[in-house]
């Protein structure tokens, strides 16, 4: 892969980042300060910081929020720009934070992805700004604003201390600013992170039973979407109008932008029910639905009555009809 570099400040020994030693200037300062002056300190980092536009060329701090449990969360502009991806100009850092009252220290989570953004820098904290800059990254600084909040995405607003109504409800994130809506958060059944669509068709209902020696049941069918391919397997029970055993057929495609935006149309039609039918004589229809959340199954609200602790949803006959054309 090819790297165009934004700037000679990444380019050069002057920001060799992870390769200078780290700052000990101030260690027996850090060392000596008791805890009551360490949670002190680290109690008046604690909000949500915004680079201020133009404050510095990357590597910058986009965000940067202080939590009162003493973790920190940090969306970064590394300043890397690719010719082709996969580009790393963006990365995400996480974990624990201490500070004394002229040094920050940021320490990697538990688990998380390894980066020369973790380490000390020195700060000054002013009503109207925050400012880093770091003794082994020779001119660098940056100025961030503070923010009543800071977020990419809803699960980022979590332990901020957001002032918000006092009601069961949810956050949502919007041009990287927390809000709070009362009400619980209806998760839409596929979305833009959804990574694979399984939907099956068991066969049967009310129809003639397949001849003597079939090996599937009539109707019978299963798709496989793999989101990220844009690609379909499908498994078929091989109905003819000749009287001869059915058997399972199988195949794959790639399919087309139209393709997906058919199976996408009819996928985001599919509701969750608020019926109560007791159905007879259709083949039980499901879908399963992959998502970095898990996998969530929806089941024919056709036969809803049965309860239980399914879900049931309503449209789902689309889905399929959406899967077998792209498959064919």
């Amino acid at each position: 892969m090819k790297i165009q570099l934004l700037s000679a400040l990444f380019l050069g020994s002057a920001l060799a980042i992870g390769g200078c030693a780290a700052d000990t200037s101030d260690n027996n300062g850090e060392q000596q300060a008791s805890e009551e002056e360490l949670t002190a300190s680290a109690a008046k980092l604690v909000g949500a910081f915004q680079d201020a536009a133009g404050s510095a060329r990357p590597p910058t701090f986009r965000g940067l929020v202080f939590k009162s449990d003493g973790t920190f969360f940090a969306d970064i502009d590394t300043g890397i720009r690719c010719v082709r991806a996969p580009c790393p100009s963006e990365q995400k850092i996480s974990g624990k934070y201490t500070a004394t009252k002229t040094y920050v220290h940021l320490n990697q989570g538990v688990g998380a992805e390894a980066s020369s953004f973790y380490g000390r820098y020195s700060y000054s904290l002013t009503t109207k700004k925050l400012s880093l800059s770091r003794s082994d990254w020779s001119g660098w600084t940056n100025t961030m604003s503070p923010e009543i909040s800071y977020c990419v995405e809803a699960a980022d607003c979590g332990g901020q201390s957001i002032i918000h109504p006092m009601c069961v409800g949810h956050f949502d994130c919007a041009s990287n600013t927390c809000a709070y809506k009362c009400g619980i958060a209806v998760t839409p059944i596929w979305s833009a992170d959804s990574t694979k669509l399984v939907a099956q068709n068991a066969g049967g209902g009310f129809v003639r039973p397949g001849p003597a020696g079939s090996t599937c049941a009539t109707g019978q069918s299963k798709y496989t979407l793999d989101v990220a391919n844009s690609s379909v397997a499908w498994e078929e029970c091989n109905w003819n109008d000749l009287g001869l055993p059915l058997h399972t057929t199988t195949g794959t495609k790639v399919l087309s932008a139209a393709d997906m935006k058919s199976v996408d149309k009819a996928m985001n039609a599919v509701t969750i029910s608020k019926g109560d039918i007791c159905g007879a004589d259709k083949p039980y229809l499901s879908l399963k639905v992959s998502s970095p959340a898990g996998d969530k199954t929806y089941n024919d609200s056709f036969y809803s009555c049965q309860g239980g602790n399914k879900v049931y949803v309503d449209n789902i006959d689309a889905v399929f009809g959406a899967l077998r054309d792209a498959a064919h």
